[in-house]
């Protein structure tokens, strides 16, 4: 007959035993049952992981894409600002430029306008002195009085270098037509000669020699009756060289010639 102990480890042993299987198939089955969820798991992970690495590499493109539209934009800003400032530069040289050449348009109108005038002024020969220088019976050389009479004129005659002196010589009606008419020449010709040596140019000097002829007026005597002049009288101032100056106005300045004699 069995003992007590031996009952009890007959009753026991069989529990244990279930018990023991029981507790192996509850972990077997719970791996069954948690392993898919931890593979399920580590998928949804692994694709969380991957959606995520995604989201970033697509946002760093993102905003590197926008980093470099910003840049660009910043670029075409700068070019589109210098692109102004030159444009505004260009106007305010344009505009300044405009004002130079109306001033210039301006300054030239009125040279063109003073030139013009000038021309016509310069064109316009008046007579301005006029006197007689006279000479000794059947003689051409200067007096010292005829002398002092063409030093002031030539004194005068400075002031206007495009003065043309008129010299016309004369002849008391004493001799032949031929010998008074070279007389009447040479008279002039010395006075020519005395003005070149002060200084007016040859150029603006014309002679010419009339003789005995008696046309031309006097000018020591313009005021005096010829009525009351002596025969020798007469003939004294008919041995002369006219001397008559005509001058213009400069062609620059414009100005009128004035008479010698003011």
């Amino acid at each position: 007959m069995l003992s007590s102990r031996n009952r009890l480890w007959v009753v026991v042993a069989p529990v244990a035993f279930a018990l023991a299987t029981t507790g192996c198939a509850t972990k077997k089955y719970v791996r069954q049952q948690v392993t898919p969820v931890q593979q399920q798991l580590g998928a949804f992970e692994k694709k969380t992981n991957d959606e995520i690495t995604y989201v970033n590499n697509q946002h760093k493109r993102d905003i590197s894409a926008l980093d470099e539209r910003m840049s660009t934009n910043e670029g075409r800003i700068a070019q589109v600002a210098a692109a102004v400032q030159t444009a505004q530069g260009a106007a305010s040289r344009a505009m300044q430029s405009s004002a130079i050449n109306s001033t210039r348009i301006d300054q030239t109108s009125t040279a063109m306008n003073n030139l013009r005038e000038g021309v016509a002024n310069a064109l316009n020969f008046q007579l301005v002195e006029q006197a007689d220088v006279t000479f000794g019976f059947n003689r051409s050389t200067l007096t010292p009085a005829a002398k002092a009479t063409l030093d002031q004129l030539a004194q005068r005659m400075q002031s206007m270098p495009r003065a043309v002196v008129e010299l016309a010589g004369f002849t008391d009606p004493v001799g032949s037509e031929s010998y008074n008419l070279a007389l009447s020449r040479k008279r002039a010709w010395a006075v020519q000669r005395y003005l070149v040596s002060r200084n007016i140019p040859l150029r603006n000097i014309q002679i010419v020699g009339m003789g005995k002829d008696q046309m031309a007026p006097l000018a020591g005597v313009a005021e005096r009756s010829t009525g009351n002049l002596t025969r020798a009288e007469r003939h004294e101032f008919d041995r002369r060289v006219s001397i008559r100056v005509y001058a213009a106005g400069d062609l620059m300045g414009g100005g009128t010639a004035s008479r010698l004699d003011q």
